[in-house]
């Protein structure tokens, strides 16, 4: 018989992992323990628990780590993978089309950091694992949340983590069929809505698993799976850049009036689908051995459909060497009234003459990865422990996309002055809703005064491969100052073919210009010759209908089947080409190989009734990398290319835990990390210009290419925390951290020799150096004293201050730009407050995260090296489930109930750049668990 009473997640099977003091299942340990069953079964599941089991793990750890449990079988406590880490303190993520995740274009950078830090190591399950985009991390947007049981962040890894990230390691943790202690189904179907794109989304998951005799062993199964498919709209206004005005253009206007160059709209809209995909399979055939079988496959789609409409004005300030400004693209229109705010910025008035493009990018990206792994954890003796593990990891990463621009210029060579097209756009940013419009309100609706001059198309066809194999063994030493003994040895052999294209066309009524070099003058194509290339645009309601509100048109695809048959129709009807294939340029093949040793002593002893306890270690890692590419002559001959890197590094690191009172303690880590280059940054295609063009100041001719032989980033981490478990869901812990980095990465010269010529190529270096230091705060309580129904109020929160300074690679001597400047993407202060109430049938969770302004580009769009910020932020989550039956759960959540506004601006809050609203969404899931 099992009663099933819903208080926890995991069952006792992770409690007893928890109090037992193992990490959760890496590579170099044993997995899989198991729970002596009785004749009736009590799975806890719920809030409660689930903060109870992190504490657990948290306190029993011989390392610095902080978790987020599954409150229940599919429920992680939040919808996104990514949203659940930014419960964690010192972890912080972006945000992008409607959720935690990273730019289309930018998916090598990972959308979370660690104490500000985006080199993070990602595991599964404690096997290193990565996404084919060509950067080092795993698509976490692309894992269905459903599909995991918990997520752990090591923040200062020993030396049996393997290594890959200074910033610290995220663990994604699968479930096992051991875990539970017998039969377990459990199903759930859930319906979400998305308000500003106004569609339906769904999320179906299921997961069964089981345990059986077999003669003296046992055998457990387990089959987890998922597809969910989810809908977005964001909704996108920029200003900007600002610049100076022509002194008397404005009438009173401050003597540092800004002005921006114009406006422009984005309205962007898609959708996800994801497909989890976990077995595993484990069999005990005594007390000694434990093997373990698992799979993992996960597939994410994502389509996307972003249209622009923007200022295209081709006119700028144009300032000499000492910058004085000696022509002025700015356009205050003539007479009119402006207002500034106290920086001399304009936050309203008229900007004449204006004329506009509008641009199409459809994008179309599917990807998967597949894990394949096998353990065998033996105990021999009493005393020693023997585990085996092999893996064996392989990925694609595809898309399509395109680009098809409208432009209300005749002719090329064209600008606002010289266009038919001379429009007076109004903006007032002073509102809860900036807006902009233009006067002659017909112009932007109609098809006869638009021209179809450029389109474009990309391809990118990415696979990887891991082969990994791994032992390490733990022998128990008897008595004395160690405790215990820890060794292994880990050997990985990664590959990856990147392969990419941009291809862009020009068109002109001399047919299609891929030099885009057609005389000035020349008549564009017009848009009535193809009307049905054109849309209705803004989307309905669009930033809550303040803006362009008489309409526009945006580009359109003929009919196809895909991104990709529609943007060959597009070009054949215009008379283009599309690229098809991947040329020698395009393609770059890349192998490494590592071969790793690690030892660790644990070590424990008594002063004065405080006990100590912890390890010291050391990790060697031996690297050998390959990167093929291809040389481009000047002459128009090219030659296969291939260069090798080796390096040795030892990684040590020292634990230290005092336990002064039974519920009070006090640890201090100390480690070296390392960040391997992303695979994009070691990539080389080698491009040499003309060697008779030569710099005057070194003598070189110029040449292009990536680096393959670009160093890891190193780190030293040093931590120093203090943890208060004074009640069984009650705990206070707190934390100091201090990381050294170097070699951060950035365009830098080296040079090279090639048929006897020294040139100079612009690259990626090992250039910058800094420093990020910072204070942690967590506090986790349920109030049990409090009388009646209040007993189940409970609360979590959290505080982070991270302090950065690094390099500006973009810094120019003598001029204004910072010659350091923060990490990217790091907020100084964040900070989660979630309240809980859990009681009977009943629990509930309102999750409020802010973090502060952060530097979001070291040098900002058209913005002449100036850093790029945005806005504080914050987003309030709502969620409610009601337990009809000990089997059957009902759910409701919204997310980002307060309709949040993301605002970032260019060196100072005065000067704007671009305003961003994204949907809310609401779920209802239906649960049944037997």
């Amino acid at each position: 018989m099992r009663v099933n009473t819903r208080i926890s997640l995991f069952g006792a099977s992770t409690i007893a992992l928890a109090v037992a003091g193992a990490a959760p299942a890496f590579a170099q340990q044993a997995s899989g323990q198991t729970v002596d069953g009785g004749a009736e079964e009590i799975v806890v599941t719920g809030v409660r628990e689930s903060l109870r089991s992190a504490a657990a793990l948290k306190r029993n750890a011989d390392q610095i780590v902080d978790s987020v449990q599954a409150q229940d079988i599919g429920k992680l406590p939040d919808a996104n993978t990514t949203e659940a880490l930014q419960r964690i303190t010192g972890v912080q993520i972006q945000r992008r089309y409607g959720e935690g995740a990273t730019d289309f274009d930018h998916r090598t950078q990972p959308a979370i950091t660690v104490r500000g830090l985006t080199q993070v190591q990602n595991f599964l399950d404690g096997r290193a694992v990565y996404s084919a985009s060509g950067g080092r991390a795993f698509d976490l947007e692309g894992v269905p949340p459903e599909l995991l049981s918990g997520i752990d962040v090591y923040k200062n890894a020993p030396a049996n983590i393997i290594e890959g990230g200074v910033g610290g390691a995220v663990n994604l943790r699968t479930r096992k069929p051991f875990d539970s202690a017998g039969q377990v189904i459990s199903a759930t179907v859930r319906g979400n809505y998305y308000d500003r794109v106004d569609k339906p989304g769904f999320a179906v998951s299921g997961l069964y698993s089981n345990r059986f005799q077999a003669g003296e062993g046992e055998i457990g199964v387990l089959l987890n799976a998922v597809y969910s498919k989810s809908q977005y709209r964001q909704d996108g206004l920029l200003a900007g850049p600002f610049d100076t005005v022509a002194p008397g253009s404005i009438a009173n206007a401050p003597a540092n009036a800004q002005v921006p160059y114009g406006f422009e709209i984005y309205d962007d809209k898609g959708d996800r689908k994801r497909l989890g995909i976990a077995g595993a399979v484990q069999w005990k055939p005594s007390d000694a051995l434990l093997v373990t079988a698992q799979a993992q496959i996960t597939k994410y789609w994502f389509n996307r459909t972003g249209a622009y409409y923007y200022d295209y004005n081709n006119r700028s300030n144009i300032r000499d060497s000492t910058g004085k400004v000696t022509s002025y693209g700015t356009a205050p229109a003539p007479g009119a009234a402006f207002t500034f705010n106290s920086e001399g910025y304009a936050t309203s008035g008229s900007l004449y003459p204006q004329t506009f493009e509008t641009g199409r990018y459809d994008q179309q990206l599917w990807s998967a990865s597949k894990n394949y792994t096998l353990n065998a954890a033996w105990k021999p003796s009493e005393r020693l422990k023997v585990n085996f593990d092999a893996q064996y990891l392989t990925s694609y990463y595809n898309a399509d996309r395109n680009g098809h621009v409208l432009s209300l210029y005749t002719q090329s060579g064209q600008d606002a002055t010289s266009t038919p097209h001379k429009l007076t756009v109004d903006f007032d940013l002073r509102g809860k809703y900036p807006r902009w419009d233009v006067r002659e309100q017909g112009v932007l609706n109609n098809p006869a005064n638009y021209t179809t001059p450029y389109v474009a198309d990309a391809l990118q066809r990415n696979d990887a491969d891991t082969y990994a194999l791994a032992s390490d063994l733990e022998y128990e030493v008897e008595g004395g100052f160690l405790k215990k003994l820890r060794a292994g040895v880990r050997y990985a052999d990664n590959s990856i073919d990147l392969r990419g294209t941009w291809h862009g066309v020009c068109i002109t009524s001399l047919g299609a210009d891929p030099n885009c070099g057609a005389p000035a003058g020349t008549p564009l194509v017009p848009l009535t010759k193809n009307p049905q290339l054109a849309m209705a645009g803004p989307s309905k309601n669009w930033f809550d209908g303040n803006t362009v509100k008489g309409g526009l048109l945006y580009p359109a695809f003929p009919a196809g089947d895909g991104v990709w048959a529609q943007t060959k129709a597009l070009y054949a009807l215009l008379g283009a080409t599309t690229q098809d294939s991947f040329k020698p340029g395009d393609i770059n093949r890349q192998t490494e190989k590592t071969y790793t040793g690690w030892g660790i002593a644990d070590y424990g002893f008594d002063i004065g009734g405080v006990g100590i306890d912890g390890g010291f270690g050391v990790r060697v890692i031996k690297t050998k990398t390959t990167s093929v590419g291809t040389q481009f002559n000047n002459d128009g001959t090219s030659a296969p290319i291939s260069l090798s890197k080796e390096y040795t590094k030892a990684l040590p690191s020292f634990n230290l835990r005092a336990k002064l009172t039974d519920t009070f303690q006090m640890r201090f880590a100390y480690s070296k990390g390392l960040a391997r280059p992303n695979f994009d940054q070691l990539s080389t295609n080698l491009t040499l210009n003309n060697p008779n063009q030569i710099n005057p100041v070194t003598g070189h001719p110029s040449a292009s290419s990536g680096n393959p032989r670009l160093n890891p980033i190193r780190s030293d981490n040093f931590d120093v925390t203090a943890e208060w478990y004074f009640a069984p869901t009650g705990s206070l812990t707190g934390g100091l951290f201090y990381k050294k980095v170097n070699g951060f990465l950035a365009g830098g010269i080296v040079t090279g020799v090639f048929n006897g010529v020294t040139y100079d190529i612009s690259t990626q270096v090992n250039s910058g150096n800094g420093t990020v230091k910072g204070a942690e705060i967590g506090y986790n309580q349920f109030f049990d004293f409090l009388p009646g129904p209040l007993s189940g109020l409970g609360l979590q929160a959290n505080y982070t201050y991270v302090d950065s300074s690094v390099t500006n690679p973009f810094a120019v001597a003598g001029t204004n730009t910072p010659q350091q400047v923060p990490l990217e993407k790091l907020s100084k202060h964040s900070y989660n407050i979630v309240g809980l109430y859990e009681k009977g049938p009943v629990t509930a969770r309102v999750a409020w995260s802010w973090r502060s302004s952060y530097l979001d580009q070291t040098t900002g769009s058209g913005a002449n090296g100036i850093p790029q910020y945005a806005k504080p932020y914050a987003s309030l989550d709502a969620s409610i489930s009601v337990n009809l039956t000990k089997q059957i759960a009902v759910s409701a959540d919204v997310v980002n109930l307060n309709n949040r506004m993301n605002v970032l601006y260019i060196g100072t809050p005065a000067a704007p750049l671009q305003y961003q609203l994204n949907d809310r969404r609401f779920g209802l899931s239906l649960r049944a668990t037997y």
